[in-house]
């Protein structure tokens, strides 16, 4: 039986919300950045804005299994620093370029080292036991939602009142920072050897397959948004410069919902039993997305979002807490690259249906993905297996 070491678990969450923090720092004005320097049309720029905001999580979701492959065999630990150590440099390198196509291949560049949460799951899952295993991911999810919580507010205010440059200067500095921290404070778990069919008999089954469908459907509900925010103040009629500082406080009030969500949730699953619960905040969250469509102004609008993340959230780390007894890093890097696949696509598919269509199929298209990834997980998920001892 495995012992909880919970100051490993508080100390490589913290680590994360460093990460998180700096990484959506910048992502808040991103788009802002591109629709200033693009010289496209509205139209490819909104392409341009899809790709360059969804190229990390791609790649990222390509390389995920393997880094979590790799910490079957190395230290977590240093993975993990050295992932702090990449984002840094390419974020400071960020903000001395205005061509789409560099930007493109830094934002690319980060996804060949962006596996860093899935070494930080491993870290969890190796701390953590079956009994609290729900709680420990949620923690560290929600360490992870709130760097995504302060950092768009915080960065919006950066950027608007410092400019571009300097708030990417600043968000470099802020991950160096963590870097230190993560040094100093993170305790090194020991890495385990796995077979060779580990990741043919673990990791690619209908179980993971289920899980992953899950995750990845839930993540490009919970990352479609910012990439388009531009356009959603827009259709509200709100000046470019306002908007920018809006963009980071509607960030900021969804992704608290979503701490919130996910902190009182996850304590629920012990009672109700996890994949009841999922399929519960699932239905919610699929409902949710679609009454953005008929939001008459921009406080309904930000409401339901608030109301949306704050079921859908949890959705991710209770399906996380299914696996953690695997304790095996293929099966956790495997799971994750749902996460950054749909990190990817989430920007990528908004952007491309809103430059040929409008917001109201755009809602409707991320509606209909995740009700078909809840109806193959209600009927083909073997329930049974997955509650939590009592």
């Amino acid at each position: 039986m495995i012992q909880r070491n919970y100051r490993n678990i508080f100390f490589i969450s913290l680590s994360q919300f460093g990460m998180a923090f700096a990484f959506n720092f910048v992502m808040v004005f991103i788009p802002f950045l591109i629709h200033n320097i693009s010289p496209y049309s509205p139209q490819k720029t909104l392409i341009w804005v899809g790709l360059i905001m969804g190229s990390t999580s791609f790649v990222a979701a390509i390389a995920s299994t393997f880094w979590g492959s790799l910490a079957s065999h190395l230290s977590p630990k240093l993975l993990f620093m050295m992932g702090l150590f990449s984002h840094g440099i390419l974020i400071l390198l960020m903000g001395f370029f205005t061509s789409l196509p560099v930007l493109l291949t830094l934002r690319i560049l980060q996804g060949v080292m962006g596996g860093i949460s899935t070494v930080g799951f491993i870290i969890v899952s190796s701390s953590s036991s079956r009994e609290y295993a729900s709680r420990d991911t949620g923690l560290f999810n929600n360490s992870l939602t709130l760097g995504q919580l302060v950092g768009p507010p915080v960065g919006a205010l950066a950027a608007s009142a410092l400019g571009y440059k300097a708030a990417f200067i600043i968000g470099s500095v802020f991950i160096f920072l963590t870097l230190v921290f993560c040094f100093l404070y993170v305790v090194e778990v020991p890495h385990k050897t796995t077979k060779r069919d580990t990741f043919r008999k673990h990791t690619v089954n209908k179980k993971t397959l289920l899980g992953w469908g899950l995750c990845f459907t839930t993540t490009i509900q919970l990352m479609f948004l910012p990439s388009v925010l531009p356009n959603v103040f827009d259709g509200f009629n709100i000046e470019h410069a306002l908007a920018l500082k809006w963009a980071g406080l509607v960030i900021m009030l969804y992704t608290a919902t979503a701490v919130v969500g996910t902190h009182f949730l996850c304590k629920l699953a012990t009672r109700i039993g996890t994949s009841r619960l999922i399929i519960a905040l699932a239905s919610l969250g699929i409902l949710c997305q679609s009454l953005l469509s008929l939001s008459p102004g921009v406080i309904s609008f930000i409401i339901i979002r608030m109301l949306q993340t704050a079921m859908i959230a949890a959705i991710l780390p209770l399906v996380f807490s299914i696996f953690l007894s695997d304790l095996d890093g293929k099966v956790i890097g495997f799971l994750n690259s749902a996460r950054f696949l749909g990190n990817a696509l989430g920007p990528m598919t908004a952007t491309a249906i809103l430059a040929f269509s409008s917001f109201s199929w755009l809602y409707l298209s991320v509606s209909i993905m995740s009700l078909l990834a809840m109806m193959i997980f209600v009927f083909f998920f073997d329930h049974t297996e997955d509650r939590d001892p009592q």
